[in-house]
């Protein structure tokens, strides 16, 4: 046995700890324990070839192996330390950033067969047995090992089928997993910028300011953010899912918050509304004044830091929700609500009827009953969004009852509503005698409904209801 792989296992042990303390959510890592000999003669009896000498070591230390992690929700990769200012205003270079990315690397004893691309020729047997199949990336795309390159050491490369497309990821196996360990299993859906005619290439820019940035990630805590500034800073890398975060900011004026978050962000090239959802969590009130601003006619998500940018009709489709979200936050509730209100009577369609999810996306977050009653005579089939927006409305009991006791149509959104709320624990806690009611209302519906879907929803409610009472 060869030794390309001795340490592998204590390595990626190693990683997995490391993104966990770091602070990595989701952090999974699973191993078997390798084949055997005869398992891996049977293997090459199937193929009808014997493997390349380090993929058969490879998978007798392991038989297979998978390291996923995903970045913290609303996280920014980038490298602000190349990017300085010769004026107040003016960028003198554009920091880097990488977007798109997550963290899944591995191999499958199991995989292991021949690959035939939808697009290639295979007319001759050198071509059926060209590619052996080592994994699948998350898209369903096979990593490669290519014989045509080498008989001994093959080539790895990622076949990519949307594109009907081979992408030469390292000249060997052995080095495509030592690529993967410096990286600590980052997966790219787009490796163009980061390699060339020999593969991944680790001194890239982009996977450079990776590296880099995962050192920092890794090693900073909250406890090293004394300043505002520094707390800032590891937000944009952790996020502010954790209450901790929420709670360090509260030493903080809010309208300091929010000019410190707009002076970091004013000439970075993350998406406008990860920026939106930081300054709408920690800055909240402090934000009042510029939220007001994005409501004037004429603004748009590219404008919304700096006047001279360019529009980009990505951003602008995500800007309107965004400004409703920030309006939540930042706003005081009836101000916000009116605002979002008015702009989305504006935008009916033409047969004058609002979309349930376009208006759920764009009031949910007030978390306010309010919204529900002002929705009573706008609601319309598909219920679907218009559900999801009474089940983060927060209902009153009261309204809960009414509209079990309203409509066809009201019945099915407070129903599925309802659905909603016990599966994601949005419950309000009731008295007894006010389930009994809803109870009622829902076996008094049961009788009246002819569609079996509706039937199948409305017992599928009053059993998990049972199931909470009973606890």
């Amino acid at each position: 046995m060869t030794v390309h792989f001795a340490h592998i296992l204590d390595k990626l042990g190693g990683i997995a700890d490391r993104l966990r303390q770091g602070g990595m959510p989701d952090v999974v890592y699973q191993w078997t324990k390798g084949i055997s000999e005869e398992g891996l003669i049977e293997l090459e009896e199937r193929l009808q070839t014997p493997l390349p000498a380090s993929l058969s070591e490879l998978i007798k230390r392991c038989g297979s192996l998978h390291l996923l992690w995903c970045l913290p929700q609303h996280c920014i990769v980038a490298d602000e330390a190349d990017c300085s200012y010769e004026s107040g205003n003016d960028l003198k270079q554009e920091p880097n950033i990488l977007d798109d990315i997550t963290g899944e690397f591995g191999w499958n004893h199991e995989y292991i067969s021949y690959f035939t691309s939808y697009g290639e020729n295979t007319d001759s047997a050198a071509d059926e047995q060209r590619y052996l199949i080592l994994n699948y990336n998350g898209a369903g795309d096979p990593i490669l090992l290519d014989r045509a390159t080498s008989a001994i050491e093959p080539a790895v490369f990622c076949y990519e089928h949307e594109v009907d497309q081979f992408t030469l990821l390292a000249e060997s196996l052995p080095a495509y997993i030592e690529t993967m360990l410096a990286l600590h299993g980052l997966w790219l859906w787009d490796w163009s910028n980061v390699s060339d005619e020999h593969g991944i290439q680790l001194d890239s820019p982009p996977l450079r300011l990776w590296q880099r940035w995962l050192d920092t990630f890794c090693t900073m805590k909250l406890e090293d953010a004394p300043s505002l500034e520094t707390l800032i800073h590891y937000t944009t890398m952790h996020g502010v899912d954790h209450p901790a975060v929420l709670h360090a900011f509260q030493a903080y004026d809010p309208k300091d918050i929010f000019l410190a978050w707009k002076q970091r962000i004013q000439h970075n090239p993350a998406p406008f509304a990860t920026w939106a959802f930081f300054i709408g969590e920690t800055a909240g009130i402090g934000a009042a004044d510029w939220v007001r601003s994005l409501w004037k006619p004429d603004t748009n998500a590219a404008q919304a830091w700096n006047p001279s940018a360019s529009i980009n009709i990505h951003a602008e489709r995500a800007f309107v929700p965004t400004r409703a979200y920030l309006s939540a936050r930042c706003l005081p509730e009836q101000e916000g609500l009116e605002n979002v209100y008015d702009d989305l009577m504006q935008h009916t369609g033409k047969d004058g009827k609002l979309d349930g999810y376009t208006v759920s996306g764009q009031l949910q977050h007030f978390h306010s009953p309010q919204v529900i009653d002002w929705m009573r005579d706008k609601a319309n089939h598909p219920v679907d969004g218009w559900a999801i927006l009474f089940a983060y409305s927060r209902p009153a009991a009261e309204q809960v009852i009414e509209w079990l006791s309203g409509s066809e149509l009201h019945q099915k959104i407070a129903t599925e509503a309802l659905d909603i709320m016990i599966q994601r624990d949005l419950l309000p806690t009731l008295e007894a005698d006010v389930w009994a009611s809803i109870s009622n209302l829902l076996h008094a519906s049961l009788q009246l409904v002819m569609l079996k879907k509706d039937k199948r929803r409305i017992e599928a409610v009053l059993e998990q209801l049972s199931d909470l009472n009973l606890r």
